[in-house]
């Protein structure tokens, strides 16, 4: 245990190798930094490890005093509270999670001659889509937009050209851009034929010689997939969406029911049959109309981007689709034999 403060070495032997989440304290008993981890010993020990760390970590493990620590039953659970936790004491070596105000909106805008879309604070009307965590791509794609309209449509793909220098556009040639932007926001067979057409006319100007363009496409292919990924692709796989999910714990079983975005109901059992799995869907589906509305949609992003972020991640997990036609029986055999 060398490395590890004298007051310390009992706290961290007895920190169980599980999911949850560590807070670190200071001498005065205030939080400076939450963690979570699937395996919390471990995770908390590596802090006074011989490895080079960062400037931060180095000065925060300096003033580290005692450790707390929360066993969750899941990584799931671990990641959720510990994003909870950080956006209520706002830790002072926590970045991530702290500043969800600072999420912008993307907005098409009614007519401007020389910028088609703008960076909101806040939510206006319908032309306007997000929140997105990730300002610097909304501040990258407000520039690009000014370079590569006029946007019109063609048979089957979106046309348009990079110009160096913004142009100014008359009212009807705007209009045509202002729908051409939106359903490509809206729609996802939209958005990726805008894709396929950035990216053919990014391989045309690397063909050409013409690198500079090249690049810019390339720049403009990866901040428009971010679009995508974080709002279309995001919005088909769980908005509205009603998902059973399973997880393997060390004793047993966790069910969760989780509704629009929400994790409604979660359970434990030391077995899973069909009997089981119906009744609680019995009870998660009664609880559906007792669901708030949104408070603050800035701060929900987080918790739902750690809630797609996890279901990618089944390993212990088995996932079912509430949709009209499901096989229970195969989501409790599958979820058995993670």
């Amino acid at each position: 245990m060398s490395g590890i403060p004298e007051n310390l070495v009992e706290k961290i032997n007895s920190i169980p190798a599980k999911p949850g989440i560590y807070q670190m304290k200071d001498i005065y008993g205030n939080i400076m930094y939450i963690g979570k981890s699937k395996t919390l010993k471990s995770r908390v020990r590596s802090y006074f490890s011989t490895q080079e760390k960062s400037n931060k970590i180095e000065r925060m493990v300096f003033h580290i005093h005692d450790i707390d620590y929360i066993v969750t039953d899941t990584h799931l659970e671990a990641q959720m509270l510990e994003c909870a936790l950080i956006k209520k004491l706002k830790p002072i070596y926590n970045a991530q999670f702290k500043n969800d105000q600072n999420y912008r909106y993307l907005k098409v805008e009614n007519y401007n001659k020389l910028k088609p879309v703008k960076i909101l604070n806040e939510r206006e009307d319908t032309n306007c889509f997000g929140p997105y965590r990730n300002k610097k791509i909304l501040l990258n794609l407000e520039k690009l937009f000014q370079n590569i309209y006029p946007l019109s449509k063609g048979r089957d793909t979106y046309k348009f050209t990079y110009k160096i220098l913004p142009e100014a556009i008359e009212k009807d040639t705007f209009e045509e851009n202002k729908c051409c932007l939106i359903e490509i926001l809206l729609d996802q067979a939209c958005m990726v034929k805008f894709l396929s057409e950035i990216e053919n006319k990014m391989r045309v100007a690397a063909s050409e010689f013409q690198f500079e363009t090249a690049a810019i496409y390339k720049d403009l292919l990866l901040h428009i997939k971010y679009l995508h990924d974080a709002t279309i692709k995001k919005d088909r796989r769980l908005k509205f969406q009603k998902i059973l999910m399973g997880e393997k714990i060390e004793v047993g079983y966790k069910l969760f029911y989780i509704f629009n975005e929400k994790i409604i109901l979660k359970k434990k059992y030391q077995e899973i049959t069909k009997e089981i799995v119906n009744g609680f869907l019995i009870q998660a589906k009664g609880l559906e109309g007792k669901i708030p509305g949104l408070k603050n949609e800035k701060s929900n992003l987080d918790f739902q981007h750690i809630l797609h972020a996890e279901m990618q991640d089944k390993a212990s997990k088995s996932i079912l689709h509430l949709h009209e036609d499901y096989d229970l029986q195969e989501f409790i055999n599958e979820l058995v034999n993670v």
